[in-house]
């Protein structure tokens, strides 16, 4: 089996690593991206954590809800049932 393809990801950084240090104003931009994605990445999570306990309760409720819906009807139907 041929290790070039395990290769391929460490040259790669390699060269992007030699780029940045050679040509300085690729690395402030390189830095912007990491630091904008960053940025989005800790705000998708926020909204996440914020977002969490609303969507959980909501299903909780849902479930009750339609449970409770279905007892209901059971409860109507019975005494005719019985009758």
């Amino acid at each position: 089996m041929s290790y070039v393809l395990e290769w391929i990801p460490g040259v790669g950084f390699l060269g992007a690593v030699l780029l940045l240090l050679v040509v300085p104003p690729f690395a402030l931009i390189a830095l912007a991206v990491v630091a904008l994605a960053a940025l989005a990445a800790l705000v998708t999570l926020a909204g996440a954590v914020l977002a969490a306990p609303y969507l959980i309760v909501r299903s909780v409720r849902r479930r009750f809800a339609k449970r409770h819906r279905s007892t209901q009807g059971s409860a109507q139907i019975a005494p005719a049932i019985t009758q």
